[in-house]
Order: C-alpha cells, then structure tokens, then sequence
C-alpha cells in the first residue's frame, strides 16, 4: 500500500485520471453552490476505500511504491549529442612559412660571395643534448629557405671561413639576410730555378696569429690547391723533400681577393750508392747518415737512403756496410740532381 500522510493524502506518487467519477455530478454544483455541504471524506481514507470501484482504482496507474519508503534518485546521463548537434573546435590556423633570402659579401659594401658557400640553418635554442637542431641547408650562392615564424641561427662557411647571425622570422614579413664573410683565397706554386718541381715533393703549411701564438691553419696542401682563408696575414712553410729543404714566407690575404704566392726552393735531389768497386755493383744492406760541416745530422736512415732532396751547400755522407764505415763529401747545387757514390774497396 503507498504511504500515506496524516491526513490520509498518499504519499510518493501521482494521480491522473478522471476525477469526477467520484465526486458528484455536473447538475449538482448549483446545488452546493446554495445549500453547503460538508466535503466528502478524503477519496483514499480507510472508510471509503472499500467503497470505491476497483475499476476506478485501475484507471488511475498509480506507480507501484515500495514499502521501504521513494527509491534515491540516480543522476542519468545525458544521450550523447548527435554529430550535427557537438560543438565543433574552432579551426586552427594554418602556419604560413615566410621567406629568407641570403647572401655574402666579402667586406662591408664589398663584392658578393660568387659561390662556394655552405649555408647552414640551426635552432636559436639547443635541445637537451645542447645540440642546436639542422633546419635547412644549401650550397646555393643566394639561397631561399622558407621557414615557420620564430627564431633561428644562419651559419655560412666558405673555405676556411665563417660567420653566424641570429634572425628573427616574423609572420608576412620576409627577411632578406646578407652575411659578411671577410675571406680571401690562396693559390701556392714552388720552384727550383726556373723549373716546378713534382707536386708530390712539395707540401706548404699555414700559420697565423692567435694571441701571441702561432696556430695553425692547414697543412700538408699541395701546389695549385685554392685555399679560401680568414683575411689576414699567414706565415707559409714549403717543405721540398722530408730533408732540410724549406722555405718560410709570410703573406697577407685581403677579403674578396685571391693570391697567387709562389715560393722557390735553393736545392736539388741527391742519390746515394754504396758499390763494391768502381763502377761494380751496388751493395744493399747499407745505412746512411748526412752531415752538414758544422756535423749537424740533416739525415739518419737504417737501411737505403737511394733519393733524397736537400738544400744547396756543402754535405759528409757516411755509410755503414757490415760493420765498416765509408764516407765521403758532396755538394749540392741548385737544381741540379747530384749522384753521390761511396766504393767498399776505397778506390
């Protein structure tokens, strides 16, 4: 049975339906209206329950309640709203890249860099390792990167140069960039007298200034190579042979030009022989040691010594043969090649 209040109301539920089957009838209202009447007991109090249709009570759907007292209420979840219905996010804008143009010129208001140049772009900020991310590269002399809005480090190499420049790209603003590269290029040659001697004989190394301290820039670069080099002055070494023929000059490379120093060398090739005897055949097996006058070692060999280059003057040259010990003095002119010949039998 549902509750039910004091007053005999019910308790939890709600009633539909046709009320005026109970009450009285349409035609007796005037009726009320001039002869009040008590109020008909409440429609569900215990003494007029029984007197009431069950048909009646059937037409009224009452929701079946449970003794125990109204079931909680339990939040429902609202139905998903259909597609056309969901909030859409709003759209993204799109990020528009914006162009940089570079280029490099030798000096302040100087000539354009013709080519050569490796063009680097990196990350303004490092990444966990410090390592400054590679965006974009090239090798063009005035090259285009498209890049997103932000911060970034253009690198340029040329030879043995470079430069570095921190550029902002801003959203529909190209940039144009010019880097100066204060560079200049470097050609080396060397002579013997008026004649070149084999490239693979001649070695130059390079050296500059740092500080007080000589440091060193490149070495072992061959004749005819093209340096591109820092401008400034370099102090140069040809070597001609692994002996004492060398050269030392000092040069200045100015931004945007190249220089073509040539070097020459004051020496010549010398070959040297151990024989049996005169004109006999040559005894292998043989160490060798050159001297200056003054008994400098120029050359200190365990074993053939067939060729070497030396600078002109005036030389000894020992030889150790099975114990014994043959020497003889030499001298050495200017590009001519020199044969020095020792005998075992002293002749």
């Amino acid at each position: 049975m549902p509750g039910r209040e004091p007053g005999g109301g019910l308790i939890g539920g709600t009633i539909s339906g046709r009320m005026n089957l109970i009450g009285p009838s349409s035609s007796e209202a005037p009726q009320r209206e001039q002869t009040p009447r008590m109020p008909p007991p409440a429609m569900f109090s215990p003494e007029r329950l029984d007197k009431v249709d069950p048909a009646v009570i059937d037409g009224l759907r009452l929701p079946r309640l449970d003794p125990a007292g109204p079931a909680p209420v339990r939040p429902t979840t609202p139905a998903p709203a259909s597609p056309k219905e969901a909030a859409l996010p709003p759209p993204i804008a799109p990020v528009i890249k914006e162009p940089v143009f570079l280029s490099a010129v030798f000096d302040e208001g100087g000539a354009k860099v013709p080519g050569g140049v490796k063009w680097r772009v990196f990350t303004d900020q490092p990444d966990a390792n410090g390592e400054h991310l590679l965006v974009a590269e090239s090798t063009d002399a005035e090259p285009r990167f498209d890049l997103d809005p932000g911060n970034y480090i253009v690198h340029a190499v040329y030879g043995l140069a470079s430069a570095a420049k921190f550029v902002t790209v801003r959203p529909r603003q190209p940039s144009t960039q010019r880097m100066v590269l204060k560079a200049g290029g470097v050609r080396l040659s060397a002579y013997v007298g008026d004649a070149k001697p084999p490239e693979a004989d001649v070695t130059f190394t390079l050296s500059r200034d740092e500080g007080g301290m000589a440091q060193k820039v490149a070495d072992n670069v061959r004749p005819g190579a093209l340096l591109r080099l820092p401008a400034g002055d370099y102090h140069v070494v040809s070597n001609y042979g692994d002996a004492n023929a060398i050269v030392e000059v000092d040069l200045q490379v100015p931004p945007g030009k190249l220089v073509n120093a040539q070097v020459h060398h004051r020496a010549a090739s010398v070959t040297l022989k151990l024989v049996d005897r005169a004109g006999g055949r040559e005894l292998g097996n043989t160490s060798w040691t050159i001297l200056t006058p003054g008994g400098d070692v120029i050359r200190d060999s365990i074993g053939a010594l067939p060729r070497i280059v030396l600078a002109e003057g005036d030389y000894m040259a020992i030889a150790r043969h099975d114990g014994r010990m043959y020497q003889q003095s030499f001298a050495v002119k200017t590009g001519v090649p020199t044969a020095v010949q020792l005998t075992a039998d002293g002749g």
